[in-house]
């Protein structure tokens, strides 16, 4: 069989996929608590789908993007912040589109932020780690995952060490590193997969 580009480009991205749901699953292995284990302390089913989800890979990709696009800095996030508005509005906008993607108005008119909110959710610690408020995480992801989807994996995520729950009256997230470094470890592997069949 011939080995096109495409086929190239597609065993990249089906390892690279592999090789990040397996250390997401690992490095839960490690840190997930008793209540998400079984009798022989391996990784309850559930527990394993929530973390190896498509919307832990959203959540990653976020946390991702904030680092590499340089997002902690409060006045870039705030310009994100209102491009993520613009482009919700945009759905609501364009119903046709809006429903072709599978999105509904509810889902879309409670994505977006108020002036309130946006001056809330972007807090920046002096050393740089970007806190969200964990509804906000659900609002910014709204096209991939609906928000109570977003909650589970995110405690998910924070159970098996690869996000940071802060409960101060109400819970903020955070991230520590290491899903960024994870996630960025499996687009290298594409990368590189891709470039060594060239």
């Amino acid at each position: 069989m011939v080995e096109t580009d495409e086929l190239t480009c597609l065993a990249a991205l089906r390892a690279g996929r592999a090789q990040f749901f397996r250390a997401l699953a690992d490095r839960a292995a490690e840190a997930a608590p008793d209540k998400r284990r079984d009798r022989d302390g391996g990784l309850l089913r559930d527990y394993v789908s929530l973390v190896r989800s498509e919307g832990a890979a959203q959540i990653a990709e976020f946390f991702y993007l904030v680092e590499e696009l340089g997002l902690r800095d409060a006045d870039r996030f705030r310009g994100f912040l209102d491009q993520h508005n613009s482009a919700m509005q945009s759905y609501l906008d364009d119903p046709p589109r809006m429903r072709a993607l599978g999105l509904t108005p509810q889902r879309i008119e409670a994505a977006i932020f108020t002036e309130e909110q946006m001056n809330f959710i972007g807090v920046v610690s002096p050393a740089g780690a970007l806190y969200l408020d964990q509804s906000s995480l659900g609002r910014l992801l709204a096209e991939a995952m609906a928000p109570e989807s977003c909650r589970k994996i995110a405690i998910a995520l924070a159970e098996g060490g690869l996000l940071l729950r802060h409960n101060v009256g109400h819970v903020l997230i955070s991230s520590d590193g290491t899903l960024e470094a994870l996630y960025r470890a499996h687009l290298r592997t594409v990368v590189d997969a891709i470039r060594g069949q060239q």
